[in-house]
């Protein structure tokens, strides 16, 4: 069986989705392990996309939340997901 490899917005709207419902900062491993399925290197890329739009920021410790757009954006997409699909 062949898998289909996903868009960046893909993997872009499951970290989100991992940070919405897991509101409490996450190390920034944890995000990767539990949301992606990719390389530590490409997980990077999309994470740094995320903060460089202001969805999403990390602490000192390497630790990740969501912003306020970044929740706001998820739940607009959301809402959208049903329609488009």
């Amino acid at each position: 069986m062949t898998r289909m490899r996903k868009s960046a917005v893909q993997i872009r709207f499951e970290i989100l989705e991992f940070l919405f419902f897991n509101a409490k900062p996450q190390l920034r491993t944890n995000v990767w392990r539990k949301s992606t399925n990719l390389s530590y290197d490409d997980f990077l890329k999309h994470l740094a996309y995320l903060e460089e739009k202001k969805l999403v920021k990390e602490n000192d410790e390497g630790a990740c939340v969501l912003t306020e757009e970044g929740r706001r954006l998820y739940v607009e997409l959301r809402k959208s997901l049903p329609s488009i699909l």
